[in-house]
């Protein structure tokens, strides 16, 4: 079992902050575009700053068998995502009602829809944070937000603050689906095997 460190929490808890942040540039611009670009200045930052992201991390997790690493990132990834999201509800006089809102729109879709959203999301996640090239991780981002795919620490904040937390579950089931399966086909030779 890989060792749980301090840094691991606290740059656990970045991680969180910066997709928050993601989701406050969403809040805040009315171009939905400009807002998916914006998103995805907090992927690339974590991917520069090696923060650690459950989306990012889940696919290897079979392989290194790090399952409460994995927990405790996810864990710490949700109060970040919290934090920036209470933090924009108490700077902006209508913060509250644009959190709640956006909690109640995305609790709206089918358990299978969120599941589905979930597994595409991850893909795209998996894929940028593996490939580690600034003009993919941009268009991944922007893609997975402009389609409607649903990103579980993205939209944590939303279901703590919200009170939705089942529909959230499934979306966190499917991300983890997607990053397993991205990870098996684009390295299925690894499957199974520690590294």
């Amino acid at each position: 079992m890989k060792e749980i460190r301090t840094e691991t929490i606290t740059t656990s808890f970045l991680a969180g902050m910066m997709i928050g942040i993601g989701d406050i540039a969403l809040l805040s611009v009315e171009n939905s575009a400009i807002g998916a670009f914006l998103f995805s200045t907090a992927l690339l930052s974590i991917i520069a700053l090696q923060l650690p992201l459950y989306t990012g991390r889940i696919g290897k997790v079979i392989k290194n068998g790090t399952y409460v690493y994995c927990l405790v990132i996810l864990l710490c990834n949700i109060a970040g995502c919290c934090a920036s999201l209470w933090f924009f509800m108490l700077m902006r006089e209508d913060g509250k009602t644009l959190v709640l809102q956006t909690a109640d729109r995305k609790a709206q879709m089918g358990f299978l829809q969120l599941f589905i959203a979930g597994v595409l999301c991850n893909i795209l996640i998996h894929i940028a944070v593996t490939a580690k090239r600034e003009v993919i991780t941009v268009l991944c981002v922007m893609a997975f937000i402009l389609c409607g795919f649903r990103h579980s620490i993205a939209d944590a904040g939303y279901a703590v603050l919200g009170h939705h937390l089942l529909p959230w579950l499934f979306v966190l089931l499917g991300n983890t689906a997607g990053g397993l399966l991205c990870e098996y086909l684009l390295f299925p030779q690894r499957s199974g095997q520690k590294a």
